[in-house]
């Protein structure tokens, strides 16, 4: 662009760019291009025709300062040679005069510059070096960049004139304003006052007035110590003191003396009020009559008192499930902290499993107010608990008051009676069963006797009707067992405690064989005792069950029988051990194992097999103990069950070392 150009389009209201946008002038950036030969002049223009720019020439040092007085220019394309003025010397120059210090210069140079002139343009103030010739995408990307840093420069100037301007405006504004300021602070309900910049009050509101009764000169003759409780006097005045040293707000809750001779409480406050510059200039505080608020919160806190003491577990939440409130019970009884509960969704949380839909719950609640029901939820350590859950309803602040109380040990004891009751009633028709096919059995029996060996039978017939006869054998061994498990006597008897064991295993054998478990027995003694078979079969029945459960996928099972000196009774004792490679116990539930309605099993177990094992043993003036341990790996539980008064004797009657499977096939070929 030529000079009568630019002169032309200064104070146009603007021209459009490449794209097509309009650019104002106050916008566009002034380019000066300074070369004594016109023709690379030509060039330059041609090269920076499409930036949103007004491109000046000068043909010559002395004119290309002329131009930089007269125009604001972000970019300075110079030419190292040139008469009169070289562009180091008008470099030189520019950097002399305080305005051109920042203003970018890119030299342009047609022939090979050495490193010490390109240090002694670095020096001028040059801020990059152009070659001739020019490549064009390369100056028309340079040029760009310090002219957009030009115009971003001069825009963030004209936003701080702005807004010291804005912040000048303000300022009067706030002065004249100051008396409104003092009319509407004297027509608020609360005590007002200002205070200069050290902390001394230079002026109440009528509020202020009115409540203490005292006239100016009164209040400041006696300062705050006349009205503050002497209680709370030390603590309020180190605040405002401590709020005056770090210019920081101040807020306090304290009674202060009205003039009926009655202290009420008021929340003050206080707020520094800052110049121009940001120096405290003054402070402006407020006091809140707060003591009907104090009456209800301790009013609420009495009644918080109470929730806290309750055993069952309160809990308030809104209608999304967000925890507000979670008593000390609802800590014990589900094990998360008050800190941790408060703001979670409390459903989620503890896992709750609904009796119905929660859309049902939820819409009970908006109808009628209220819902009762029982919920299964979860502790924090993954227990499942049962809770009759009471919730409530209040429309005024839209939460949700719930109150549950654990009935998990109600429900496993009305369950476990349910199945007691069951096992009790399939007991009694096993019984009546057994004892019914006892009559056909010994005419089968009797007619398998007469068969074996009757004449009219060949040696492969004689075999197989031997062969049955043994099974029938089994069968009958069976129900007699079965019919032992139903019949207690009502006194008690001589009980083998081997075959007690003995018993038990042959019943349990399938299950030991599935679970492909090595059976290893040894027995030191007949363990003869007086006592009742049935309760003690139930008590290895269980001990034995629990170890098969413990090791689904295989393992050991070992089972000892002996006698040991009890000294503080001074007899022989019976002690059974039963030591399996299953789970384990953890050490968390070694305290819970013998109590009862405690389960590891989750819903597969009442929880009441150790507890009454326990009992039964306790009854003979016995003791069931169990040990669990970890090593290499592997794990090992054993439990055992001592009783009194064995028989004298250590003689091994028995002893095993092989799988259930290894049992069978032998009492198959014993049979055979």
């Amino acid at each position: 662009m030529s000079r009568e150009k630019h002169d032309k389009t200064a104070g146009g209201a603007g021209e459009q760019n490449a794209a097509g946008e309009l650019v104002s002038e106050t916008q566009r950036v002034n380019i000066l291009m300074v070369d004594d030969q016109p023709a690379k002049l030509l060039t330059y223009e041609a090269i920076l025709a499409d930036l949103d720019a007004n491109l000046i020439k000068a043909r010559s040092g002395r004119e290309g300062l002329e131009l930089l007085l007269k125009h604001d220019v972000a970019v300075v394309l110079l030419d190292v040679s040139m008469p009169e003025i070289s562009g180091f010397e008008m470099a030189d120059m520019m950097r002399d005069h305080p305005r051109f210090q920042m203003t970018a210069i890119l030299f342009i140079s047609a022939v090979r510059m050495s490193d010490l002139d390109r240090i002694r343009g670095y020096q001028s103030g040059a801020v990059d070096y152009i070659s001739v010739p020019v490549v064009p995408e390369v100056l028309r990307a340079k040029v760009s960049i310090f002219a957009e840093l030009h115009r971003k420069t001069r825009e963030l100037e004209n936003l701080n004139r702005e807004l010291e301007h804005r912040v000048e405006q303000r300022t009067r504004q706030l002065q004249e304003s100051e008396n409104q300021f003092r009319t509407l602070a004297n027509s608020i309900p609360q005590l007002a006052w200002m205070a200069d910049s050290t902390g001394k009050v230079f002026w109440y509101n009528e509020r202020w007035y009115d409540y203490t009764g005292a006239s100016a000169d009164g209040v400041e003759a006696a300062g705050w110590a006349g009205i503050l409780h002497p209680e709370h006097l030390d603590r309020v005045i180190s605040g405002r003191q401590r709020s005056l040293d770090t210019a920081e707000s101040w807020e306090d809750t304290f009674p202060l003396l009205g003039k009926n001779g009655h202290y009420r409480w008021f929340l003050s406050r206080a707020v520094p009020i800052r110049d121009s510059e940001g120096v405290v200039a003054r402070w402006f505080g407020t006091g809140t009559d707060i003591s009907e608020q104090i009456a209800m919160e301790d009013l609420l806190r009495e009644r918080a008192d109470l929730l806290e003491l309750a055993s069952e577990a309160i809990l308030v939440r809104d209608f999304a499930g967000m925890v507000q409130y979670w008593n000390a019970g609802a800590e014990a009884l589900y094990g998360w902290p008050r800190a941790e509960a408060l703001g979670k969704p409390v459903h989620q949380v503890l896992n709750t499993e609904f009796p119905v839909e929660p859309e049902r719950i939820e819409s009970a609640l908006i109808e009628q107010g209220r819902w009762d029901g029982n919920l299964v939820q979860h502790t924090r350590e993954g227990q499942e608990v049962i809770v009759a859950s009471r919730q409530v309803f209040k429309k005024e602040t839209g939460s949700i008051l719930e109150i549950n109380r654990d009935i998990t040990a109600q429900m496993r004891a009305e369950e476990a009676l349910r199945s007691a009751e069951k096992l009790a009633a399939m007991g009694r028709v096993a019984g009546i069963i057994a004892h019914e096919i006892n009559n056909p059995l010994e005419a089968i029996t009797n007619a398998f006797y007469l068969l074996r060996d009757h004449p009219s039978l060949d040696e492969e017939a004689r075999y197989y009707a031997k062969l049955g006869d043994g099974e029938l054998a089994r069968v009958c061994h069976i129900t007699k067992q079965t019919l032992g498990f139903y019949r207690e006597s009502q006194h008690p008897v001589d009980v083998s405690i081997a075959g007690l064991l003995d018993d038990v295993l042959q019943l349990q054998g399938r299950q030991l064989l599935v679970n492909r478990i090595t059976l290893d027995k040894k027995y030191l003694s007949h363990g003869h005792i007086r006592g009742f078979p049935v309760e003690l079969r139930q008590v290895f029945f269980n001990l034995i069950g629990n170890a098969i459960q413990a090791m689904p996928d295989g393992g050991r099972l070992r089972i000892r029988m002996g006698e040991r000196w009890n000294e503080a009774a001074g007899r022989e004792d019976l002690r059974i051990t039963f030591c399996d490679t299953g789970a384990g116990v953890q050490p968390e539930h070694s305290k819970h194992l013998f109590e009862p309605f405690f389960t590891t099993k989750s819903s597969k177990g009442t929880g009441l097999g150790l507890w009454i094992s326990k009992g039964i043993i306790q009854k003979y003036d016995g003791t069931i103990q169990f040990r669990s341990m970890s090593f290499n790996g592997g794990n090992m539980t054993a439990f055992s069950v001592t009783l009194p008064g064995a028989d004298p004797g250590m003689k091994v009657i028995a002893g095993a070392n092989h799988t259930i499977a290894e049992e069978v096939a032998r009492a198959s070929r014993e049979r055979a």
